[in-house]
């Protein structure tokens, strides 16, 4: 969403306009768009990464506020019940059934997912970026709705 998204101010403020209306383009386009003179993203990535990232702004994006009510931060219309169920089954093997492990991870699940619920949902469906972990785009969105519904009862301090 860029400058109407979560970034639109704050520490990790960026003043791009975001990427939104690329979705449904064509990655190549995107590729050129990423390496053109404004962006001068070319020879920063390799040609895999080019095209994972332009087949996520055509393909992957979807409107994460039909999920996160934008004022209170809350999952809306997750079953926590059946999030617990998933999450003890796919998460909690690496991030503790507290949500506080790896312990270099800077904040625990219960605060992160309360504080900046859309990061959380990103690396959810997508995977942390150098790490290995899952990621959950091959599942149902609700069932990463319900896990980020039991990550909000999470402890929100170690």
């Amino acid at each position: 969403m860029g400058a109407k998204g979560a970034y639109s101010k704050g520490k990790h403020h960026t003043g791009f306009k975001g990427i939104s209306g690329a979705a449904g383009s064509d990655p190549v386009s995107i590729i050129a768009t990423l390496k053109d003179k404004t962006h001068q993203m070319g020879g920063k990535m390799a040609p895999q990464d080019f095209a994972d990232l332009a087949n996520f702004v055509s393909e992957g994006q979807f409107d994460m506020d039909r999920y996160i009510d934008r004022k209170s931060k809350a999952m809306i219309n997750g079953n926590g019940d059946k999030g617990a169920a998933y999450y003890n089954t796919i998460c909690a093997n690496c991030h503790g059934v507290n949500g506080d492990l790896p312990e270099d991870m800077p904040k625990t699940l219960g605060k992160l997912t309360n504080g900046n619920p859309w990061e959380v949902m990103h690396k959810t469906l997508n995977g942390q970026p150098d790490e290995d972990m899952l990621a959950l785009r091959a599942l149902p969105i609700q069932v990463t709705v319900d896990i980020m519904a039991h990550m909000s009862t999470l402890p929100t301090s170690r």
